[in-house]
């Protein structure tokens, strides 16, 4: 049986998201970027340094999962964040929740999400909000049987691509 860790990242994981942050990401994008546009926005999105620079800061926690030792995947939210079409008093945005392929139906990212509805709760959110892309049907799938809905859409831009993001919340009252 494999030995699963899910604990808090820190700045000495920055490395780690950065790579599972890019793979996760090509794993899901590539095939609708350019491949000059995916790669201007890995290095500027999941770069070492950027990736060093969230974990360094207390609004942004994260937390990584490994599966026998490996990361495969991690959760990061964003407190003090939200779109117009949150309206709560106190949202915590999931600013991501990514697991590799290889970890797909593991319950994986199920952990993660438990974990992270936790600290939101722990944190007095009343309210958990993620943007997804609206042709990401496992992700929607995924956050459906978390019993997120959604509330709003917003344009997320890759380089010159610009795609419709769904906005997902979920009720922590």
């Amino acid at each position: 049986m494999a030995s699963v860790l899910l604990r808090p990242a820190g700045p000495a994981d920055a490395a780690t998201l950065a790579d599972l942050g890019a793979r996760t990401f090509r794993e899901t994008f590539e095939q609708i970027c350019s491949p000059e546009d995916m790669e201007a926005f890995l290095a500027s999105t999941y770069g070492e340094a950027v990736q060093r620079a969230e974990l360094l800061d207390p609004s942004r926690p994260a937390l990584v999962l490994e599966v026998d030792g490996v990361p495969i995947g991690f959760a990061q939210l964003r407190l003090g964040h939200r779109e117009p079409c949150i309206t709560s008093q106190r949202p915590v945005e999931l600013q991501r929740i990514y697991v590799l392929r290889a970890g797909h139906g593991g319950g994986h990212g199920a952990a993660l999400m438990r974990r992270s509805l936790e600290l939101a709760r722990e944190w007095g959110a009343d309210l958990i909000w993620l943007g997804v892309w609206e042709h990401n049907n496992r992700a929607l799938a995924f956050y459906a049987r978390s019993g997120f809905r959604e509330v709003g859409e917003h344009i997320f831009q890759i380089g010159d691509q610009a795609d419709r993001d769904l906005i997902l919340a979920k009720d922590l009252s």
